[in-house]
């Protein structure tokens, strides 16, 4: 049986160019919520940021196929002492949208690790 891929660039909270229950797998490691390393500012609040993630929950569980699985690579932020429950509010609001929740695997990053972001582009 073959495969169809096609790349979209476009925006995950209206997936208008792939119809219902087409999708096999999605892994995706959405923006943290305004992380001092890569998205500072990026929301205004903690609530668009949980607006942002429900549309987008609301749209994955739409392209998905019955049985399929939605994977998140996302953690808790602490910005400015306080900690937000990303991890939490996510995994709530996927169940909302009709998901069921089916494991957590915790990412054991080295020792010594060093969180480093760095955008590097090449003129070719």
């Amino acid at each position: 049986m073959a495969t169809y891929h096609k790349l979209i660039i476009g925006n995950c909270m209206s997936m208008k160019e792939i119809p219902d229950n087409k999708v096999h797998l999605m892994v995706t490691s959405p923006p943290y919520f305004n992380a001092p390393f890569d998205y500072k500012g990026l929301f205004k609040s903690y609530e668009q940021y949980l607006g942002v993630l429900r549309k987008f929950a609301q749209e994955t569980y739409r392209v998905l196929q019955e049985g399929r699985i939605a994977v998140l690579n996302i953690d808790d932020m602490l910005i400015n002492g306080e900690k937000f429950p990303i991890t939490a509010d996510a995994t709530k609001i996927f169940l909302e949208v009709g998901f069921r929740y089916r494991d957590r695997i915790i990412w054991k990053k080295p020792d010594g690790y060093l969180r480093i972001s760095k955008l590097i582009i090449t003129k070719l």
